[in-house]
């Protein structure tokens, strides 16, 4: 007998039994990714550019419940052994709690304990920025609804490396507020802007 889906840990749990459902699938998928855009937007309307810490903190935490949803918490016993009745459940708050000088130390400490919390704290990481990249996409894409486009093939290169450059900023962004010292957003600022000034980007 199959294990029965579990819509709230389960990606996969739309059923999906024909490519014009899967179109009818994919549709409502888009229309529900612009809806969010459009509350974004209309909430914060420099979110391309800058986003506030108090909103930063609700998408984290946002990004966070859906994370753990779809990762369930692992159980370890005192000396860091998977255990399925382990007192020590190691769920992405426990993972975050440490500061980047604690989870440092960590390292020497009990480098089997760093392992496994720095597992859990890289996947959410990649996980929340490419989930922030898809918002970026979705408010980009309303922000460009109803506009004509003349644009040629190496206009829409320059879009794309407009897109590239926003992202870097946005994970140097984040990577920075992680304590990474080798994430230094006025250094890539600055080459940022001499690469559009040398590749004569406006």
């Amino acid at each position: 007998m199959s294990k029965a889906k579990n819509p709230a840990t389960d990606v996969a749990f739309v059923s999906v039994n024909s490519f014009k459902d899967a179109a009818y699938q994919s549709a409502l998928t888009s229309e529900r990714a612009t809806h969010i855009a459009r509350f974004v937007l209309d909430e914060c309307p420099n979110f391309l550019d800058d986003v506030p810490k108090e909103i930063k903190a609700q998408l984290d935490a946002g990004f966070a419940l859906r994370w753990q949803e779809i990762n369930p918490a692992k159980s370890y016993s005192a000396d860091w052994v998977p255990a399925e009745n382990g007192g020590i459940s190691v769920t992405l708050d426990y993972c975050l709690s440490y500061s980047q000088q604690a989870f440092g130390q960590l390292k020497n400490e009990n480098p089997v304990q760093h392992g496994i919390i720095k597992g859990v704290r890289d996947a959410f990481s990649k996980y929340r920025s490419n989930k922030l990249a898809d918002l970026r996409t979705a408010v980009r894409r309303l922000m460009n609804e109803g506009k004509t486009s003349t644009r040629s093939q190496a206009k829409a290169f320059d879009d794309w490396l407009d897109t590239t450059l926003d992202t870097m900023k946005t994970r140097c962004k984040t990577a920075n507020a992680r304590g990474d010292e080798s994430a230094n957003e006025v250094q890539l600022r600055v080459a940022i802007d001499a690469f559009k000034k040398a590749y004569k980007l406006s």
